[in-house]
């Protein structure tokens, strides 16, 4: 409520262990014009990547998750490394719209 007070409308937020993470004007922009609530950044997945989480399409209901390593059974392990299945990640990098967070914080 405070930041919606004075003016703010956009979040940017970023966990602490990604120091590379820096506010990108251009990705900004695209997130004002597009009217979604929130954004969450991607790159493509590399061999360095493959022991993290991914991007995937959960199979009950066709919906993107997240999914961690702690997630995988053992048996799945090599399934859940497959960079050429799976191939996004989070950079743990969101946007927010201030706004319709709100929205959804006074509905709940």
């Amino acid at each position: 409520d405070a930041l919606l007070a004075d003016g703010v409308k956009y979040m940017f937020v970023s966990n602490s262990d990604n120091l590379g993470a820096t506010l990108d004007l251009k990705i900004l922009a695209h997130f004002a014009t597009s009217d979604a609530s929130f954004m969450m950044e991607c790159c493509q997945r590399t061999e360095n990547d493959k022991k993290g989480g991914h991007l995937a399409i959960r199979n009950s209901d066709k919906h993107l998750i997240l999914r961690e390593s702690a997630m995988c059974a053992d048996e799945d392990e090599a399934d859940f490394q497959d960079i050429t299945k799976h191939q996004f990640f989070n950079t743990n990098n969101l946007w927010i719209r201030l706004d319709k967070l709100k929205e959804i914080v006074d509905k709940s």
